[in-house]
């Protein structure tokens, strides 16, 4: 059975289909091979789509939007530059802080490259660094905002393998920082290399000072306590991650609205129309994924993937990595959700069976199929930050290739040492 969903799933894909509705014909193959009824397919959707964790996406994709539109980003930017603007490769550390900080509110590495690439790529562009450069750096870094919580992707593998998206918001905080730093490092040995911005970084770039560090931290300091609400407030048990996201969703808007006044009512509609079709683009994804889920457990697909790893492999080690290849693989032909929902219901049930903790998986998970998002030919985010620098995606791709080599790195670091992942979550239990 699992050979039949993969293959017809693949053939549709290949053929055009969106892959929403390649899932739809998938599950429908696999109905009639099992010789179940239709009607099976509309009840799981609609009660795969009522689920009240879900209603965190919408709210934290409505707080993406608002940031783009409301001077947050802008403010996060300035305080990421009196913080690292001055070191070697400055705009670039800028670029990967400011990610951080949005990554910390939005949860969309999407979101985070269009607004932090739309602010810093054409100054970076100004200061001497190329165009395909700085648009690498924006793509790459953006990675961390599925990583560093609040994170969609954490969301979704959560609700569909009914795990605890409180830890593994948890364990998203030390793998995000790591990220961070490792493009950091990247970033200073590349421009150093290669001498980028380095003519006229002299002359535009301010120095390191105490007070613009205290007057963009008073700007920024409304929009940073939003990542704090959202992780103490599931820490320390105050409100759920669907509550969080609702949470987070009127600090944004009364930050934009009231505070900075850069988003008047007539700029609602238009943010809450772009947030209603990502959302429902995302629903539909999910209610045809709970099919799939639910069809491959009956066909016992699950069992029959782990006996099929277990044969070649009694290693647990071994079983992770010939996991992990897998997701890499599948990154460079699906994009993260579908990818995320499809596989996360067939896979930890496998992980389960040798040992591996399900909140361990799911950022593991996470982080391997975020880096599909800048590997082509199917990586949105690298279609994202071509349109945003004007370039080609063979330039972008030749230019992001040291930066995907460092976050390989960091996952093979992760792999190799669980206990980073599992300190904080281990902590809570």
């Amino acid at each position: 059975m699992l050979w039949l969903f993969l293959g017809t799933l693949f053939l549709f894909v290949l053929t055009g289909i969106p892959v929403v509705f390649a899932l739809g014909l998938s599950n429908i193959a696999l109905m009639k091979a099992m010789d179940l009824q239709f009607m099976v397919l509309p009840s799981k959707m609609i009660s795969g789509m009522n689920s009240f964790p879900l209603l965190a996406i919408p709210f934290f994709m409505f707080v993406g939007e608002v940031m783009n539109h409301g001077g947050i980003a802008k403010r996060l930017v300035n305080f990421a530059d009196a913080i690292v603007g001055h070191i070697t490769g400055g705009l670039g550390h800028v670029n990967i802080l400011a990610s951080m900080f949005f990554g910390g509110i939005s949860g969309s590495a999407i979101a985070d490259t269009a607004a932090i690439g739309g602010l810093l790529i054409p100054p970076m562009i100004e200061q001497d660094y190329p165009a395909e450069y700085s648009a690498a750096i924006t793509a790459s870094s953006a990675v961390i905002g599925i990583i560093i919580p609040p994170s969609i992707p954490f969301i979704l593998y959560g609700i569909i393998t009914n795990t605890s998206i409180a830890q593994l918001f948890m364990a998203g905080i030390i793998p995000g920082i790591l990220v961070g730093l490792s493009l950091m490092a990247t970033t200073y040995y590349t421009t150093k290399k290669h001498g980028y911005g380095h003519i006229v970084e002299a002359e535009k770039v301010q120095k390191f000072t105490l007070s613009r560090l205290w007057e963009t931290f008073k700007e920024a300091v409304l929009a940073l306590t939003i990542p704090f609400l959202v992780v103490g407030g599931i820490l320390g048990g105050v409100f759920t991650a669907t509550e969080a996201g609702a949470v987070a969703a009127f600090v944004s808007l009364i930050l934009a609205l009231v505070v900075y006044k850069e988003v008047t009512v007539k700029d609602l509609p238009g943010i809450l129309l772009a947030t209603a079709k990502t959302t429902a683009i995302v629903l539909f994804l999910c209610g045809m994924a709970m099919v799939t889920a639910w069809l491959l457990t009956v066909a016992r697909v699950p069992f029959e993937l782990a006996e099929l790893l277990t044969s070649l492999t009694d290693s647990t080690i071994g079983i992770l990595l010939i996991t992990n290849v897998l997701l890499f693989l599948v990154g460079f032909v699906m994009d993260l959700t579908p990818a995320m929902l499809i596989l996360a219901p067939i896979l930890l049930p496998v992980m389960r069976q040798v040992g591996i903790d399900p909140v361990y998986f799911g950022v593991i998970m996470s982080i391997n199929l975020g880096i599909g998002l800048i590997t082509p030919p199917v990586g949105t985010v690298l279609y994202v930050a071509t349109g945003v620098a004007d370039i080609t995606l063979e330039d972008l791709v030749k230019s992001i290739l040291p930066f995907l080599f460092t976050l390989l790195a960091v996952l093979a670091l992760l792999i190799a040492f669980p206990q980073i992942v599992m300190f904080i979550p281990n902590l809570m239990r």
